[in-house]
């Protein structure tokens, strides 16, 4: 590929230039100097007399010279080089990677270009990068190396696929996601199938003139994926990766037994104080009675050796000592053992005509939470073949297995195991204990017991039904975990096979056929006798999801170079698409036993099952021409037909067009020495989006099941509109390309401007219509912003280089049409949060105090929280968002740093919310900062956390109260590395071999917010109780070739 791509754009013409004197023939090598391999297709020049050659598949090269003549070399990814010819016959250059060079290749739609010819915005990710950061999934790859692009995880499960996205969001309801391209075909599975290990080259096409071609697939921007190739001799590499998983932050800082006692007697004397008539419903006399009294009766369990542990002051006695104390974190949270192991064997026949790549990977992750286990299986085949100069095939084919298994998750504590760890007061025991001694029960075979919060039978007695819970009674997430498994089994299999005809030096014809196939189990068990199932006996569900995708295109390609100035490029062709989707599940309930768990032992019985199928049907066209490699323009247009809209409104007309000028080829320029690229570019164009749930979004569904009597019946489910259609996307980009100092300082500047209109959203339907919404083309967007990238070569010296990259984006988010039936304001940001504005606390009697409109519009305080006004404020976007990275090279030894930071932005916290609300929850965790509450006229806290009280008083409700500085650093990637010496390799008979060390998410700094929350918290800037945090895993791998 580069080969070709290197002629286009460096071949020289033969010219009639007569030497003066008797020339020789040259016969050299071209070798690379890290590790001595030949290159082949490099450019080799007689500047002195006009002549130029290239390598062959060993380096190899011959030329005609006179003595003194200039030699120079040129090739995508190397430095520049020259020599004088010192008349001997033979020449042999080293020639080193210069890395501001490699992204020059732009891999487009149905082709490529070079970063001089491009008109378009790209973010361009190369192999040494993704070396560099040895990651295990391409989202990590992706945040802080591309600009404009968020890929940000949300679980912290091992396995989970990342939300990503370009430039912003850019529809309410339809799909925001953007187009995977995987060697040039649309890729349908799970990103996380895909080993890093064996891709070549990450492209991020984000303007209109790169993703127009692509139609409606395209409308939130493009990451193409290209695999590796095989070149040169056959080499074998293997590279081995063993570490620790553990939290890239901290937990919240919650409270220990001692302080929960004392804030919940805290608690309960404020609500006495507050009102004094309560102390006759407990037949008290004085607050502190009634403290002492509702704290030990509702909370149930005392940790303590001494039945009233309080003082007159509410303070646990001096001499008052644990019975027991178990960390709920501490028996979900582990240090995980993370595996990963990629081999390959590559490489090509002797005349570079026959390329092969076979690869192979291994990864196992055991994940920090208890049960949250990945393990991936991947493989991956490689092949292409030039038949004849006129004739070339190629087939490309990848396997993956992976299984993945992880505790419950849910939006509830009771069912979602972070959630409960994080939320259950420490108080509360793990396992079982005798509440007589304080020991913890035991099984007859010496094992714990799991204490579930309830009057469960215990060794055949059952437990005081006064020690209940009031926290989760019932629940045990530790136990649910062992006893419960949730498990996801997926496999994926694709398969593309191309054919490449060149009729004519100019003319070439190319079809391509792409098949994705993805297979999803999910396997999830309620044991009958604790937790959910003992409702029902247990429970058990099965569910399979097929999925098939088929992409067949065809092309047809004019290239051609004349009249020494004029290059024109014509791409015409067409594609067919095709998506089968089939799902069923079943599930019982009613098990006599818990184990074992499948479908076959359960009573109750029901299953579901459905197919959704679509087609696309695309004919598209492009043209590329530049003048004297100054001048480029660039257009597309391509027409879509949809089988998801009515036959009147199926198909849309999508277009680009883009130019660009390289001024620094400009003649009144060339005396600028100093300036290697300077080149302006604007691009216009549209797409389309049609990604709504379902395939046919259009048609109006039933409901099966309302039955009438022995009369079967259904009702209606949702309304057609056979005019919904097409939802529009336009965008314009400006922007200059930028080199300096023959490449040692590059970058880009790009103003973007995307707006989305007739956006697919579910309209809401009056109670009247039966039903809830209809699919409806309502709403519009704008998106605009800027991204500015910089990369340099600080020093460049034979055994000591530095280079550092960094990239900014600016994105602003605007509604230009409000979605009826939300809370969208035109002129708003659809990142704003709709939400009541918190004043703090009213320092005379601790009420917490928020913003409300009076009559007259004017902003007033208020203490009851339901007066309280909503209002737009707030913003979940950042103003900036960005990546720094820095590589050092002395010798042998390299280093590498990788940060991603955020500037600006409101983040929620709703966590620490509900930590500061657990007092009044009784049996809720609680946060160190409840503390800090207003205690009386003497003492009135933070200014910020009211009164403590256990009666509802709102103010730890959803508010402004909990909005934080979303500003951050995260630094994703420390990477150090030594590569032994080609002597040694020499007598070990190896190619090559490093050993590194690496650390993944080691620092965080998030000044804002309290401990515990996570900065890259999705696209909502809110914390989620049903999460962990990002991963830190230090590792240390080995990378041998042969």
């Amino acid at each position: 590929m580069n080969k070709r791509l290197l002629t286009c754009v460096v071949l020289s013409v033969f010219a009639g230039n007569y030497a003066f004197g008797q020339s020789k023939i040259i016969n050299g090598r071209i070798l690379d100097k890290q590790n001595n391999s030949p290159i082949s297709g490099v450019t080799v020049r007689n500047a002195t007399q006009n002549l130029s050659t290239q390598t062959d598949a060993n380096g190899n090269f011959s030329i005609k010279a006179n003595n003194g003549d200039q030699i120079e070399t040129t090739f995508i990814g190397y430095a520049f080089q020259f020599v004088k010819w010192d008349g001997k016959s033979t020449l042999s250059l080293a020639l080193e990677k210069n890395d501001a060079q490699i992204d020059e290749v732009i891999v487009t739609g149905y082709g490529n270009t070079n970063k001089k010819a491009f008109t378009g915005s790209a973010s361009v990710i190369d192999r040494d990068k993704m070396k560099d950061l040895q990651s295990t999934s391409i989202s990590d790859v992706l945040q802080g190396n591309a600009s404009g692009v968020l890929a940000i995880g949300t679980t912290g499960q091992p396995g989970e696929d990342a939300q990503i996205r370009i430039r912003g969001i850019g529809s309410y309801n339809a799909s925001s996601a953007p187009l995977i391209l995987l060697d040039g075909a649309p890729y349908n599975g799970s990103l996380n199938s895909i080993n890093p290990s064996d891709i070549e080259s990450m492209t991020v096409l984000k303007d209109a003139s790169s993703t127009s071609i692509y139609g409606s697939r395209a409308a939130n921007g493009i990451i193409n994926i290209v695999t590796r190739k095989g070149k040169g001799k056959p080499r074998f590499d293997v590279n081995m990766i063993t570490g620790v998983s553990s939290r890239a932050v901290k937990e919240y800082e919650t409270v220990d037994e001692r302080q929960y006692y004392e804030l919940t007697w805290l608690a309960y004397r404020n609500d006495a104080k507050v009102d004094p008539s309560l102390l006759a419903t407990q037949q008290v006399a004085t607050v502190e009675d009634y403290a002492t009294k509702l704290t030990l009766n509702n909370l149930r369990y005392n940790p303590f050796d001494i039945a009233q542990p309080f003082d007159a002051n509410g303070k646990i006695l001096s001499n008052a000592k644990l019975r027991w104390s178990e960390s709920w974190m501490d028996e979900m949270i582990h240090n995980g053992i993370r595996q990963d192991i990629n081999a390959s064997i590559s490489g090509a026949d002797a005349e570079d005509k026959t390329n092969y790549f076979i690869g192979g990977g291994y990864l196992k992750d055991e994940g920090i939470v208890k049960k949250s286990n990945f393990i991936r299986y991947t493989g991956r085949v490689n092949l292409s073949s030039k038949i004849t100069d006129w004739f070339e095939v190629g087939a490309n084919s990848t396997f993956a297995k992976s299984d993945q298994n992880y505790p419950s998750q849910g939006t509830a504590y009771a069912s979602d195991a972070m959630y409960f760890a994080r939320g259950i007061a420490p108080i509360y025991p793990v396992h079982l204990v005798d509440f007589t001694t304080g020991e913890f029960i035991k099984d007859a075979n010496g094992n714990l017991i799991y204490d579930f919060g309830n009057n469960t039978a215990v060794l055949g007695e059952l437990r005081d039904s006064r020690y209940r819970r009031t926290f989760g009674e019932g629940q045990n997430v530790a136990a649910t975990a062992d006893l419960n498994p949730i498990s996801n089994s997926r496999t994926t299999a694709t398969g593309l096979a191309y054919a490449n005809i060149k009729f004519h030096r100019t003319l070439s014809f190319k079809t391509l056929y792409n098949m994705n196939y993805n297979s999803v189990q999910q396997d999830q068990f309620w044991n009958p006798f604790y937790g959910d199932g003992t409702t029902t006996n247990g429970y058990s569900y099965r569910g399979i999801t097929n999925l098939l995708t088929q992409n067949f295109t065809n092309t047809l390609t004019y290239d051609n170079h004349f009249n020494d100035v004029h290059h024109l490029n014509i791409v015409g062709g067409m594609e067919s698409y095709k998506y089968k989707a089939q799902f069923l599940s079943g599930e019982r309930t009613g098990y006599t036993f818990s184990n074992p768990t499948e479908l076959d032992y359960g009573t109750t019985q029901s299953s579901n099952g459905n197919t959704n199928e679509n087609r696309l049907e695309s004919y598209f066209a492009r043209m590329s021409y530049d003048y004297g490699e100054k001048y480029h323009f660039t257009g597309s247009l391509r027409r879509d037909g949809s089988t998801r809209f009515h036959k009147d409104h199926r198909w849309g007309t999508f277009y680009a067009v883009g130019a660009s000028w390289n001024i620094d080829q400009e003649d009144f320029l060339k005396d600028v020495t100093y300036l290697s690229m300077l080149k302006p570019k604007i691009s216009y164009g549209t797409s389309g989006n049609q990604a709504l749930p379902g395939s046919f979004p259009y048609l109006g569904t039933y409901s099966a099941g309302a039955n009438v009597g022995p009369a079967s019946g259904s009702i209606i489910n949702t309304l057609s509109n056979p005019l919904l259609s097409w939802e529009k996307t336009s965008q314009l980009d400006v922007g200059i390309d930028y080199g300096f100092l023959n490449d040692r300082i590059t970058g880009s500047f790009t103003y973007f401007d995307r707006r989305s209109n007739n956006l697919l959203f579910e309209r809401p339907m009056p109670t009247s219509s039966g039903v809830g919404s209809i699919a409806d083309n309502v709403g519009g967007v704008k998106n605009h912003g800027f991204e500015f990238d910089i990369s340099t070569t600080n020093i460049k010296r034979a055994d000591f280089t530095w280079s550092t990259s960094f990239n900014i984006t600016k994105l602003n988010n605007t509604i230009t049409e409000a979605a009826p039936g939300t809370q969208q304001v035109v002129g708003n940001s659809w990142y704003n949060y709709y939400i009541r504005d918190f004043i703090g606390v009213d320092p005379a009697d601790g009420a917490a105090m928020w913003y409300k409109d009076d009559a007259n519009g004017n902003k007033v305080s208020t203490k009851n929280y339901n007066e309280a006004t909503y209002y737009h404020m707030g913003n979940r976007l950042q103003d900036f968002t960005g990546g720094l990275s820095s590589m050092l090279k002395y010798k042998n030894i390299d280093f590498s740093i990788l940060a991603s930071f955020g500037i600006g932005g409101d983040y929620y916290d709703s966590n620490y919310q509900s930590l500061m609300n657990g007092i009044r929850g009784l049996g809720g965790n609680a946060s160190v900062d409840v503390a800090k509450s207003w205690m009386d006229e003497g003492n009135k806290g933070d200014g910020n956390t009211p009164l403590l009280i256990t009666q509802q008083n709102y103010g730890n409700s959803s508010s402004t109260r909990f909005f934080y500085d979303h500003t951050f650093v995260r630094v994703r990637n420390i990477t150090v590395g030594y590569n032994f010496s080609p002597t040694l390799m020499e007598k070990a008979k190896l190619r090559s071999a490093r050993i590194y060390f690496s650390a993944q998410n080691p620092f965080t700094f998030f000044p804002d917010a309290p401990r515990g929350a996570d900065p890259d918290a999705g696209l909502n800037a809110q914390a989620s109780n049903n999460n962990t945090t990002a991963n830190k895993f230090i590792s240390f791998g080995i990378n041998v070739g042969i």
